[in-house]
């Protein structure tokens, strides 16, 4: 991305709650490109981009309690901060989750935005359970890949919605089916596998009209969406009573909101059990070098990735 620069800056210095990492492995997200092209008016100066890495802590700030050098850690970073794609990046405590032996580094750095939003939706505010239907738009994808794995743990029936060229990977997954969301008859399939409509539909694409989707999920249902909320304005009351889900992890940081932080690291750490497990996929579709990222970001912007892009530091 013509955006983008590599330059020398001195080490960063943690303050206190605050530790510093040794950048070992970092992912890309669709949010890193964004900034890259100017969607970030809170910058005023020159920004270090990234929010998913992990490391190894190399030094702690006053007050660090639960956290010791020499540490593997993962974590999803704030962006309004200076960001992980860098030899070092400092990080608050509180939001630390532990690696696993069993765990590398590019897998741990290919959780958190993309699978953290998918387990958030899933596990912390829709609460799926086994037994119920979750129909997952962009299965294909980052988010989509992860929210599909879970809903598969957790004992769900799983529809995928998905280019064909990718409904074998999906499968992969863990779709129990797997449709076209370009065809014509799209909800009269939904509603073949849930005559009365799925338990929880998943948006990880730009919502527009909600009804397009609404009408997918049982009266009564669910349905989680990320960026931004569909448009509410054509929908009827009592049509639906359905119960809807905004995710959106950074608003953490910007709200000040502790409470989510810390949960941040409770909610990697359970991803990362799942991967030493063997039941969570971090879907690294390409590992790349430093020097590869704008590459890379260029390509995420151009929406010829699936799965996740890890750099290796």
């Amino acid at each position: 991305m013509s955006d983008t620069r590599v330059e020398d800056r001195p080490n960063p210095t943690p303050g206190p709650g605050e530790v510093r990492v040794q950048m070992r492995a970092v992912s890309l997200n669709p949010v890193d490109w964004k900034l890259c092209v100017g969607v970030a008016p809170w910058w005023t100066e020159p920004m270090i981009v990234g929010v998913d890495g992990a490391g190894v802590v190399d030094a702690l700030g006053e007050g660090v309690e639960g956290v010791a050098i020499g540490d593997r850690v993962v974590w999803h970073h704030n962006l309004s901060k200076q960001g992980v794609f860098a030899d070092y990046a400092i990080a608050p405590s509180h939001v630390l989750a532990r690696i696993p032996d069993s765990v590398s580094d590019e897998a741990a750095a290919a959780l958190p935005c993309a699978g953290m939003t998918a387990y958030q939706g899933l596990v912390r505010k829709a609460r799926l359970g086994a037994g119920e239907t979750v129909l997952i738009q962009g299965a294909s994808g980052g988010t989509g890949g992860f929210a599909l794995q879970i809903a598969k743990a957790l004992g769900a029936t799983t529809i995928a919605l998905a280019r064909t060229k990718d409904h074998d990977r999906v499968r992969a997954l863990g779709a129990d089916h797997v449709l076209d969301y370009t065809a014509d008859d799209l909800h009269d399939q939904v509603r073949a596998i849930a005559p009365d409509g799925v338990d929880l539909m998943y948006e990880v694409v730009k919502a527009k009209d909600a009804n397009v989707n609404f009408r997918h999920i049982r009266y009564n249902g669910q349905f989680v969406t990320t960026d931004p909320l569909p448009d509410l304005s054509n929908v009827p009351a009592y049509t639906y009573a359905l119960s809807m889900h905004e995710v959106a992890l950074g608003g953490a940081y910007g709200a000040s909101d502790m409470r989510t932080q810390k949960d941040f690291a409770v909610m990697l750490e359970a991803m990362l059990e799942m991967v030493a497990q063997g039941t969570l996929d971090p879907m690294i579709e390409a590992e790349i070098g430093f020097d590869d990222i704008p590459k890379y970001l260029g390509r995420l912007m151009e929406r010829k990735v699936t799965g996740k892009i890890v750099a290796r530091l």
